[in-house]
């Protein structure tokens, strides 16, 4: 059932949203500075969405879809980074990692990096699903994908990234 937001259920999404949308961008685009710009424009062109008496009927996944097509014309324009290149970025971590022991560090760093190998469109998934923490359904309905296509997909993508993890 889609329904009107009004200004402050907006401003609530973005206290509620704004983190995890910014952390999306910043795995999308590897680059702080843009990636909090995109997070602005995704709220700001959802609210002129709003504004033209648009209704919604879940606005995070919204919210996400909108994150994603600026991070897909944000990646048109731009050329992409290496893992190498994105860890050479000042000050980026888009992780709060101050309390991993340095092997947890080190592992982390290498499933960073077959993550990276892995196609754009399972990136996605395993960025959303696991590093901001969204349910399968959600997901499905930001994709646009039936739900069971997602677990799968996903289920597959990890079974990959522990074969890799396994092989170094």
């Amino acid at each position: 059932m889609k329904r009107k937001i009004d200004e402050a259920s907006f401003i609530q999404a973005y206290d509620n949203y704004a983190d995890e949308i910014f952390r999306y961008c910043a795995f999308r685009v590897y680059d702080r500075e843009r990636a909090q710009d995109l997070m602005q424009d995704t709220f700001t062109r959802t609210w002129a969405y709003i504004e033209m008496g648009k209704e919604i009927e879940h606005l995070r996944a919204f919210l996400y879809k909108t994150a994603h097509n600026l991070c897909a014309n944000e990646a048109v324009r731009s050329k992409s980074f290496s893992l190498d290149e994105m860890q050479e970025i000042a000050g980026f971590d888009p992780f709060d990692e101050s309390s991993e022991s340095p092997e947890q560090l080190s592992e982390h760093a290498l499933l960073m990096q077959h993550v990276s190998t892995l196609p754009e469109e399972t990136q996605q998934l395993i960025t959303l699903r696991y590093m901001n923490g969204l349910p399968v359904a959600e997901i499905a309905e930001m994709l646009g994908e039936a739900p069971n296509t997602i677990s799968v997909r996903i289920h597959r993508a990890i079974k990959e990234l522990q074969e890799l993890m396994h092989a170094v």
